[in-house]
């Protein structure tokens, strides 16, 4: 489970109105204490609180009476005081490209309508349509890399799921497309280790790292078994190593404090039946073919079938990531149509052996819309807001 705390990266992008205070931006910005009934009447720090455990969508309502009150409910503050208080909620996001659209959208799931509801953005970039890796952060997503007209981009923006706003990032010092890209955090905010994508790799720019904090790129001069090495698949164990696996199926481990990669010579079985996979609570889980999930320990080669779920075996499954603590989200086509599982996991005992069972708590269509000829999921996750 990813921690629940709000990323720094927003500190930089909530800037107007500053020295205000959040809540006599509501009083009117003045300092005076002005005759008010209803919640303005009521102390700061009582205000303060009702605000951070109002759910979110009460807090998307309040943001559509004004710009003051829209500001608020956006603002740093209010927002670190929900992560402390733990009174933010998983919420769903896909990338999505509609045709004939000429760029990818994000889409969020509404909890309440159980839909996926596009998120209108204006003044958007030009977005790649292939070859992106994506890196989820606390309050938001990065898109790093991709094609744009043919070409390696070294390009990376960030999506705010809080102000559902698309920010650019610095660019990677190497333009690159399909990549592999995992967080590794490293203190409260953590670093963005992107491997391989490059057309003319060599040990010297085939990794590249983002500091957070800093927003800044560095390229690492690294140690591999074997060069050109293409990472199909890269996790963070801990603050310190990575697991992955490349396009032939041999697993590694890299040392973020020594930049080496290393292998024991271990290799995947078909690694190309295995996507979108997740390491959850030191277990890897995988989306396989045939509409099955798979999980293993990372010391163990034997992947298993999450039992349970043989409804879905008869379905296009084309993405699946974590749904909140305990549960999954599993996304499947039907023609034009996106439809979504919801599924609870338990673990259990079996004849001595280990076993994982899934239970589909809820499923329907989430996405329809005639206008489009067709659509490519590029992405999903889920993001405590």
């Amino acid at each position: 489970m990813r921690s629940r705390s709000l990323s720094a990266r927003r500190v930089p992008l909530i800037k107007s109105m500053k020295g205000r205070g959040m809540f006599g931006i509501l009083r009117g910005c003045s300092g005076k204490k002005n005759e008010k009934c209803g919640l303005l009447s009521l102390p700061d720090d009582v205000f303060e609180d009702i605000l951070a455990k109002l759910p979110r969508l009460d807090l998307v309502a309040l943001a559509m009476v004004s710009r003051r009150h829209r500001y608020v409910a956006r603002s740093y503050k209010l927002w670190s005081m929900r992560y402390r208080k733990d009174s933010v909620s998983s919420y769903m996001y896909v990338y999505m490209h509609m045709y004939p659209d000429p760029s990818p959208r994000w889409f969020v799931f509404h909890p309440v309508q159980r839909r996926l509801k596009r998120i209108h953005q204006s003044l958007c970039p030009p977005a790649p349509l292939e070859g992106s890796c994506f890196v989820t952060m606390d309050s938001g997503i990065y898109t790093i890399g991709g094609l744009m007209d043919g070409k390696p981009t070294s390009e990376v923006t960030f999506f705010d799921c809080i102000d559902h706003k698309v920010h650019s990032v610095p660019p990677m010092k190497m333009g690159r497309s399909g990549a592999s890209a995992c967080l590794v955090r490293d203190g409260k905010m953590g670093k963005l280790y992107v491997f391989g994508g490059c057309l003319a790799a060599d040990s010297s720019n085939w990794v590249e790292v983002y500091d957070i904090h800093t927003e800044t790129w560095e390229l690492l001069s690294v140690s591999t078994p074997k060069m050109p090495l293409k990472i199909k698949e890269s996790m963070a164990l801990d603050e310190k190593h990575v697991y992955a696996v490349d396009e032939d199926g041999v697993i590694f481990f890299f040392s973020t404090s020594e930049c080496k990669f290393w292998t024991g010579g271990v290799k995947e079985f078909n690694p190309g039946n295995k996507k979108d996979w997740r390491l959850i609570d030191r277990t890897l889980f995988c989306r396989g073919i045939q509409g099955r999930i798979l999980w293993r320990s990372p010391s163990d080669l034997d992947w298993k079938k999450v039992k349970g779920l043989e409804e879905l075996q008869h379905q296009h499954i084309i993405k699946f990531c974590p749904f909140n603590v305990d549960r999954m989200a599993i996304l499947w086509s039907q023609g034009l149509e996106l439809w979504f599982a919801e599924v609870s996991l338990e673990r259990r005992w079996e004849d001595e052996e280990l076993e994982v069972w899934g239970n589909i708590e809820w499923s329907g269509a989430v996405f329809s819309d005639s206008s489009y000829t067709a659509f490519n999921l590029l992405y999903a996750d889920s993001i405590y807001v």
